[in-house]
């Protein structure tokens, strides 16, 4: 399969980073600007007027609302996501399983895919966690294996400066050997 940078899938993939972030975003400036509070009927209407009542909904919409400019700024994005992914759970356990009105049968998969999907297209990133073993290295040494070349950058597996360290050695190797 084609990595998720190449074309068709960097413009899929960018198209649903936007939309997702526009959708958080225009949800979460709404509140901002108005204080709207949705009427959702039964249960989940019970749980969003509590979640009102205690200033829970409050933060998740200014969350929202900084996520989404996030994601529209294609910065953190997968930070974004990862920090997205219990409100989306919240939302679609509700709108799927608790409301199930139609409007909310198709907002809350949508939502759930959509940061799923994205999560996928940036896990890419997270592989290292999916090692069996690995030596402890501080988040400030992490950096350094990041070679930043153009826009984004190209995560290795050796940090910069020891490769560098080891081109230096094998150069030096070489040149007694010969």
């Amino acid at each position: 399969m084609k990595s998720a940078n190449s074309s068709p899938w960097k413009y899929v993939i960018t198209w649903l980073r936007l939309y997702f972030g526009a959708h958080l975003f225009f949800s979460g400036i709404r509140f901002v600007i108005d204080g709207y509070v949705p009427m959702i009927p039964g249960l989940a209407g019970q749980y969003v007027a509590g979640a009102d009542a205690i200033g829970m909904y409050h933060w998740v919409k200014y969350m929202e609302a900084v996520y989404g400019a996030l994601l529209l700024m294609n910065r953190f994005v997968f930070l974004t996501l990862i920090l997205e992914m219990p409100t989306t759970v919240t939302i679609f356990w509700l709108n799927t399983f608790i409301s199930a009105t139609p409007r909310q049968l198709f907002s809350g998969p949508q939502e759930l895919l959509m940061n799923g999907i994205l999560l996928l297209a940036y896990s890419g990133y997270m592989a290292v966690c999916f090692r069996p073993t690995l030596n402890p290295m501080w988040l400030w040494d992490g950096w350094k294996g990041f070679s930043l070349k153009g826009k984004g950058g190209s995560l290795v597996g050796v940090p910069a400066v020891e490769q560098q360290q080891n081109v230096a050695g094998f150069e030096q190797r070489q040149k007694e050997l010969a």
